[in-house]
């Protein structure tokens, strides 16, 4: 099974919405580096993206927060993918990508200049909305 990284996905994810990751400093400074890369012609590598680690596994970041309550059983992802079989159940940013059956893999790791061209299209729309 594949996770997408795709406009759906971002919308769906839960992850930036996370105390888990709502207190951490390495986090909001990402997001502000991936604001700025958005808003220029940079491209923003999907592994950049401070989200869908169901996907992509662990965040890199060392001050998430262990102790608050984690989204992801709350996400459409998480259901429609029936995460909660598969190992880890859930802290992905914390404990790696979903195992269940077939790994779920990152789907950006080995992709063209076309395609990461597309996929910061969609991150440059994701942080330029007005919600």
């Amino acid at each position: 099974m594949e996770i997408e990284f795709n406009r759906e996905n971002i919308e769906k994810c839960l992850c930036i919405k996370c105390k888990v990751n709502s207190k951490s400093r390495c986090i909001k400074e990402r997001v502000i580096l991936i604001q700025e890369k958005a808003l220029s012609d940079a491209l923003v590598r999907p592994e950049e993206f401070p989200a869908l680690y169901c996907a992509s596994g662990k965040e890199h970041c060392s001050d998430l927060d262990k102790d608050e309550n984690c989204l992801c059983p709350d996400c459409t992802i998480y259901a429609e993918n029936d995460m909660g079989t598969g190992s880890p159940s859930n802290y992905f940013c914390l404990n790696g990508k979903s195992i269940r059956g077939e790994s779920i893999r990152c789907s950006f790791c080995e992709i063209e200049e076309a395609d990461y061209r597309r996929i910061n299209s969609l991150i440059r729309d994701f942080y330029s909305r007005v919600d």
